[in-house]
C-alpha cells in the first residue's frame, strides 16, 4: 500500500490526494476496482504494473 500511494503521490497531488485516489479511484484497466480493493486481494502486483504502464506514456 505504501508504495503504491508514494509512486502516486507526485502526479495526483499530495500524501492526501493520492490516499483519496487509492481508496477510490476506479481503474477501467482493471476492472474498474479501486487500488485498495485490489491490493487487499491481493492484486497489489496489478496495480504495480498499471503504474509502471502509465509511467512509460500508456493509457490509463
Amino acid at each position: 500500500m505504501l508504495e503504491i500511494l508514494q509512486r502516486v503521490e507526485a502526479w495526483a497531488g499530495g500524501p492526501r490526494a493520492a490516499l483519496s485516489w487509492y481508496r477510490a479511484y476506479p481503474i477501467p484497466a482493471l476492472g474498474n476496482r479501486t487500488a485498495e480493493s485490489l491490493v487487499k486481494t491481493g492484486g497489489a502486483s496489478a496495480v504495480r504494473d498499471y503504474l509502471d504502464h502509465v509511467a512509460l506514456g500508456g493509457y490509463a
